[in-house]
């Protein structure tokens, strides 16, 4: 049996003999994951009630989880569904004693795991938080690769996550359709259209392009097979290479969404808090 050779390389964490600037994808993923979940935790625990978050949100006077002015109903997608223990509609389902607990605690799990056990993503913070490899012939902390194993058997849920977050879809396609319907008390609803109503439109076809070229969709929706037989030209053909379109440039999808949704939510918060106006751009009220 023949013993494996190894390329001479200079051992130690980040000692390379590459020329290029190597460390700079990695710390600039890094920056931008830590500041969009540090982002969504704050305004995920906004609407809570409990310690710091009381100072804020519903709990301070003000709710910041939808734009509800000039009979508008914009809804941010960090609080979609809005599930407020309850209340009528989902809240109904969830007991009254979690009136403590922020809306969004009850939803986020569901984009927060189909992003933290996606594929490429796990490139991506595995390489910009852990190190294991920071890149291409640049050594690592660790000595050998032990594999996902132990908590990381977390990732093998990415595919349940995925059937969530293709739901989820419908659920926000919904938002944006509530967001056209400007109603007043004692009227039928008229349409309209404001500048978060595009905004939650744009944040539907990003999401939609990053969840719908995921992996794991596209060897669903090719039929969870291997190969294709008798020369293909199947609609389970033509779905997977819609598929495999998107997923082509599953990494722009996934940075580009995942800046939206953040930024469709300040845009709802700005809005509730007076910064700026949710602008009518026609029909409405």
């Amino acid at each position: 049996m023949v013993e494996p050779r190894h390329l001479p390389m200079e051992r130690g964490f980040g000692k390379t003999e590459r020329m290029d600037s190597w460390w700079k994808a990695p710390l600039a993923m890094a920056i931008y994951l830590g500041l969009a979940v540090t982002y969504a935790t704050w305004r995920g625990f906004m609407e809570a009630d409990f310690w710091i978050f009381s100072e804020f949100g519903l709990s301070g006077g003000n709710q910041t989880m939808a734009i509800e002015n000039n009979g508008s109903h914009v809804l941010s997608p960090l609080y979609s569904p809005l599930i407020i223990p309850g209340a009528d509609g989902l809240g109904s389902w969830v007991p009254e004693y979690l009136w403590w607990m922020s809306p969004a605690m009850f939803i986020l799990f569901i984009p927060a795991g189909f992003r933290g056990t996606c594929y490429y993503y796990r490139k991506a913070y595995y390489r910009s938080f852990m190190a294991n490899p920071v890149g291409c012939a640049v050594s690592t902390p660790y000595d050998n690769y032990n594999g996902e194993r132990r908590l990381f058997l977390f990732q093998n849920l990415h595919r349940y996550f995925m059937y969530l977050a293709v739901a989820y879809l419908f659920i926000l396609g919904y938002d944006v359709w509530m967001a056209t319907q400007f109603h007043e008390s004692g009227s039928p609803d008229s349409f309209g259209v404001s500048v978060g109503t595009l905004v939650l439109l744009l944040n539907v076809i990003l999401l939609g392009g990053y969840t719908l070229g995921c992996h794991s969709f596209r060897h669903a929706i090719g039929g969870i097979r291997n190969k294709f037989r008798n020369g293909g030209g199947t609609v389970a053909e033509a779905c997977w290479k819609s598929c495999t379109k998107l997923n082509k440039h599953h990494n722009k999808w996934a940075i580009y969404s995942l800046f939206w949704v953040m930024f469709s939510d300040f845009y709802v918060y700005a809005c509730t808090e007076g910064w700026w106006t949710d602008v009518v751009l026609f029909g409405g009220i």
